[in-house]
């Protein structure tokens, strides 16, 4: 009997740990930004500036992983209203040349992806690479990266510079992926 129940006692605190864990995990992400079930919709993040009730800016934060041929990049997403806001999806992407002419077209934002909330103050992130645009065509154009938020028309600077190819979508060098909850880290892939 006590070589039985040693294995259950063992099984029931793995299984009490099991039920703990979730509950200090969601603790943990209350003060910032997370994935959000959708009966507790918060209302879409604006992106005005300066910023309005439950706007959002974006800045483009910190390079990740290069690779032969581009860049990958965190680019942060931060509430600076003064009430939730959620996001969904992939954002939009284009460069804008001096003159603040799209070099190419607009990649559109998709709005298919978790539906992430964020807090005032707190903030949401997503990868963006940007391929050497001399890679991609003969004549590449400098320009600045502009972002759009799912659901928004208007586009906000990422403060990146790219060169950009003529007559391609999203300049043929941008590649947004979808917002997560969170801070994004850079060289690390979650």
């Amino acid at each position: 009997m006590k070589f039985i129940s040693k294995p259950l006692t063992v099984a029931a605190a793995i299984a009490a740990a099991a039920i703990l864990v979730p509950p200090m995990a969601l603790a943990s992400t209350s003060d910032s930004a997370a994935v959000q079930h959708p009966a507790k919709t918060a209302p879409a993040c604006g992106n005005a500036q300066p910023a309005l009730p439950g706007g959002a800016f974006v800045w483009a934060g910190i390079p990740g992983d290069g690779f032969a041929g581009g860049q990958g990049y965190v680019v942060e997403i931060t509430n600076e209203g003064r009430h939730a806001c959620s996001l969904r999806g992939v954002p939009g992407a284009s460069v804008r040349d001096s003159n603040g002419h799209i070099i190419g077209s607009k990649l559109p934002a998709s709005g298919q992806g978790p539906l992430v909330t964020v807090n005032p103050g707190a903030t949401a992130y997503f990868r963006l690479i940007i391929h050497d645009g001399g890679a991609v065509c003969p004549h590449p154009v400098d320009g600045q990266v502009v972002i759009y938020l799912p659901g928004q028309r208007q586009s906000q600077p990422g403060w990146l510079g790219a060169q950009a190819c003529p007559g391609l979508r999203g300049g043929g060098v941008l590649v947004p992926g979808t917002i997560r909850p969170g801070t994004g880290v850079p060289f690390y892939d979650a």
